[in-house]
């Protein structure tokens, strides 16, 4: 799992035109599915020359680029806490005392609830 943040490497990255992870997990999911740059804008329409600009680390594409090259693979740009520092949402936090509240409440009950509902 990629755990690096965009903006901890987008400076980096500038300086020494390395490519971002990102870009080179899309070159790694494009070579996987046996795809050229001409190949995967034929199937796409996103210019070819602009995704191996970013493979390269020639440019930095935006998130909203990121999105659509990756949903061509199959793929969801999620942003997934990290460690304990991470802000909590308020909907969030409802959620999980829904959860621990319905878990309590079946425990009362005797019965089980899957743990993945």
């Amino acid at each position: 799992m990629l755990t690096e943040t965009y903006d901890d490497h987008q400076d980096e990255i500038l300086s020494r035109r390395q490519p971002h992870p990102l870009c080179l997990m899309v070159r790694r999911l494009r070579q996987a599915n046996g795809m050229s740059l001409a190949q995967f804008e034929a199937k796409t329409g996103f210019p070819g020359v602009v995704l191996g600009a970013y493979e390269r680390g020639d440019r930095v594409p935006p998130l909203s680029k990121l999105e659509i090259i990756f949903r061509a693979f199959g793929y969801v740009l999620t942003a997934v806490p990290v460690g304990d520092t991470f802000v909590r949402l308020p909907e969030d936090v409802v959620g999980d005392l829904r959860a621990i509240a319905d878990q309590l409440e079946a425990r009362e009950n005797g019965e089980l609830l899957d743990n993945a509902a």
